[in-house]
């Protein structure tokens, strides 16, 4: 067995391990979505939370935040790892494309994260609308990072069957 077709199995291993983060930052973002608009109709948030930094916000939020405050912000810090882990998954598949939109999924986020904790300490519009902003700029990413990812599965699955590394749309049909 040559090292080629071990190759093959890590690549496409890594690209689907790629493809399942990037699924579960879009569900996970989703929810984000549908809580933070949640929190910023209905929530109450405590008035000693005006002004509390971003570590001391985030602590509030979780402790003694309304029920929904408290799972989208741990939500939040979920999704900052998958970012995180989204941007290592695409380096290692070593396709820039897929580099360039992880990157700017985790980007989005951490705007997300900015503006939330603004929301939590000045409970402004603003800030509201920046993380629902970020959400959206997330989910196009990691939506991007899916289509990018499908057309180089079947690479990789079409070479796997015929044992070269030749795109499927190259490839001369009889």
């Amino acid at each position: 067995m040559s090292i080629a077709p071990i190759e093959r199995q890590a690549e496409a291993a890594r690209m689907r391990g790629l493809r399942a983060n990037s699924f579960a930052a879009i569900v996970i973002l989703l929810i984000e979505y549908g809580l933070g608009v949640w929190v910023s109709l209905y929530g109450h948030l405590p008035t000693s939370d005006h002004g509390a930094s971003l570590a001391t916000g985030f602590a509030r939020a979780v402790s003694q935040g309304p029920a929904g405050l408290s799972i989208h912000a741990v939500l939040g810090a979920i999704l900052v790892i998958s970012a995180i882990t989204a941007v290592v998954r695409a380096a290692l598949v070593r396709r820039p494309a897929m580099v360039g939109a992880t990157a700017v999924g985790l980007l989005a986020i951490v705007l997300a994260v900015l503006s939330g904790a603004s929301f939590v300490g000045d409970d402004s519009n603003g800030a509201s609308m920046s993380m629902a902003v970020g959400a959206g700029l997330a989910i196009g990413a990691y939506a991007l990072v899916l289509l990018l990812s499908a057309g180089a599965a079947e690479t990789v699955t079409a070479s796997q069957a015929d044992g070269n590394h030749v795109p499927p749309a190259s490839r001369v049909q009889p």
